[in-house]
């Protein structure tokens, strides 16, 4: 920003010039308040942008002067999203805003891990779901599986007992029942 106004001010002795001088600093700062305002740095859509712009004022005096004799000059740049600092005040507010950011990232990250830990925990809902599933199928699996079985060489007649019955009145076969089928038959007889 431009400090012409805030030079002439300071190197001259005559009262009205310094008055003059005063107001077309004040009118410097609120002009560059304006400009900075009207360039809507927040609303760029391709950039990350904070809410408020920084307006810095270089000189410390220059920025006292202006506060001291413009005691609305604050109000004013901040209705225009634009907030001034000064050497003294620069570093606090920088650290003030890497703070607020830090901040806002934490909160953004913790939203994100909620999310996601909901997401998760529907997932694993899910798979136990499917897991409850396969398991009562492996249940049924069993218990067809068992059924087909006593079907199979259970009591006398079973279709093991008919069909040795076949082979006994003297169907000419190649094969035997399995050993284990055939002593699991005798002895379900011997009962």
């Amino acid at each position: 920003m431009s400090l012409v106004a805030y030079s002439e001010y300071v190197n001259c002795d005559l009262p009205e010039d310094k008055e003059k001088y005063l107001r077309l600093h004040l009118l410097s700062i609120r002009n560059h308040v304006k400009l900075l305002s009207e360039k809507n740095y927040p609303g760029l859509a391709a950039f990350d942008t904070p809410d408020y712009v920084l307006l810095f004022i270089p000189i410390e005096s220059s920025f006292s002067l202006a506060v001291q004799n413009d005691v609305d000059l604050f109000h004013y740049s901040w209705e225009k999203k634009v907030v001034i600092v000064s050497p003294t005040t620069l570093l606090a507010t920088l650290r003030t805003v890497a703070s607020i950011w830090k901040h806002e990232k934490q909160e953004l990250n913790a939203q994100d891990i909620a999310k996601r830990s909901g997401e998760l925990y529907d997932k694993f809902v899910g798979f136990l779901e499917d897991l409850l599933d396969v398991g009562n199928r492996l249940e049924q699996a069993k218990k067809s599986y068992d059924q087909s079985v006593s079907k199979l060489h259970t009591g006398k007649g079973s279709l093991i007992s008919k069909v040795e019955k076949i082979r006994e009145l003297g169907a000419r076969t190649s094969k035997n029942l399995p050993k284990e089928l055939k002593d699991k038959l005798d002895s379900e007889e011997a009962d």
